[in-house]
């Protein structure tokens, strides 16, 4: 009989790079796949991040804004005709920002601090209607309304600040 060590040396030799080259070729693969999968989520987490201060900056524009239509018409139930002619106007340019700071959370969302901020719009301009209501007449009726919707008004900013924040806490 030929010496089968030679050949049995072989197969083992042969074998032993086969089963190096495959754990190795799995192993790289392997490697490959988690680092994908990091990438991933790496990637993810920043995109998530990036939405969280997007919208964080857009509701905090907003929430100043809210505020300083709330503080500018603090004072107006004491103004003559004439002085609340000049503060309606003054609200106007101010519920045009508010406007411009709720279309941007329009864009940013979610919907439950979209329909926040939608309330508080159209609150505002129902300040403006009772404004002018008592710019063309200073009666205590109007003036009544006007300080109801006023509370009414800043009521609907808590309900915002609420709905903001837990969608900044949302995951």
């Amino acid at each position: 009989m030929p010496d089968n060590s030679l050949f049995v040396a072989g197969l083992t030799g042969v074998t032993a790079i086969a089963a190096s080259s495959l754990a190795s070729w799995l192993t790289s693969r392997g490697n490959a796949r988690a680092a994908r999968v990091q990438v991933d989520a790496t990637t993810e987490a920043q995109r998530r991040e990036g939405t969280r201060q997007t919208r964080r900056a857009a509701y905090l524009n907003l929430i100043e804004q809210a505020q300083v239509v709330a503080d500018g018409l603090r004072g107006v139930d004491g103004l003559s005709i004439t002085e609340c002619e000049t503060a309606l106007a003054a609200h106007r340019d101010r519920h045009q920002q508010l406007r411009r700071a709720v279309t941007l959370v329009d864009l940013e969302g979610p919907s439950t601090v979209q329909v926040a901020a939608s309330n508080l719009l159209i609150m505002s301009g129902t300040l403006a209607t009772a404004l002018a209501a008592m710019a063309e007449n200073a009666d205590r009726e109007n003036r009544r309304e006007f300080q109801e919707t006023l509370r009414a008004y800043i009521r609907l900013i808590t309900p915002l600040v609420d709905a903001a924040a837990a969608a900044l806490n949302e995951r």
